[in-house]
């Protein structure tokens, strides 16, 4: 076809077909690139977790996490009078919810660790900001404190002063804890949600 073209023609002729062969390499390329793994830490052994019974911002009994059986659920362990860590988590949760086009088969879940203050409706206050599907779990001290066990968090103090461990737990559709995300972890959620739908 080429010999047939004269000058001009025939170079910029030459020139699209180069950047066609080029841009296909790069799509198929990009196509055969094998997808890179969740940016949380996997567990090697899933953990399962059954048998905590806490208080949903209804007010009613929510048993984490046979209730969401069926689900994929994102559990983040903080309190409403955080100044900084819990408000970061939130807002980056329901970005990365809102990106992944608002599953039905995910859930978002905030667990308090000050449930002397964090009753029933202030913890449905808080959680709503950030999204009105999202749960908002709290309940007695012990109750608390059994959850917090379950999921490996720690926390103390009191007040705004309040210390606790900062991750995101990725709980499977059987209740089963896969995959943790630290601080600097969370925010790649809106790219990795996707895959962990598929896959757990």
């Amino acid at each position: 076809m080429l010999a047939r073209v004269k000058g001009p023609l025939r170079f910029a002729v030459s020139a699209v077909l180069l950047v066609a062969a080029g841009a296909g390499a790069y799509l198929l390329g990009a196509w055969l690139r094998p997808e890179p793994p969740p940016a949380g830490t996997a567990l090697q052994n899933p953990v399962p977790i059954s048998g905590l019974a806490l208080v949903d911002q209804r007010g009613e009994g929510f048993r984490l996490a046979e209730d969401m059986r069926g689900d994929v659920a994102l559990v983040f362990f903080g309190y409403t009078r955080c100044p900084d860590v819990c408000p970061l988590t939130m807002s980056q949760l329901s970005s990365a919810y809102t990106a992944a086009g608002e599953p039905e088969d995910l859930r978002v879940v905030m667990v308090s660790v000050d449930p002397e203050h964090d009753t029933p409706e202030v913890i449905g206050g808080y959680v709503e900001r950030f999204h009105p599907s999202f749960v908002g779990l709290t309940g007695t001290n012990p109750q608390v404190a059994a959850a917090a066990k379950a999921f490996f968090v720690g926390y103390g103090g009191s007040g705004v002063d309040l210390v606790h461990t900062e991750y995101v737990a990725v709980l499977d559709r059987e209740g089963r804890l896969r995959y943790v995300y630290g601080t600097t972890a969370v925010p790649s959620l809106a790219r990795d949600i996707p895959r962990l739908l598929r896959e757990l």
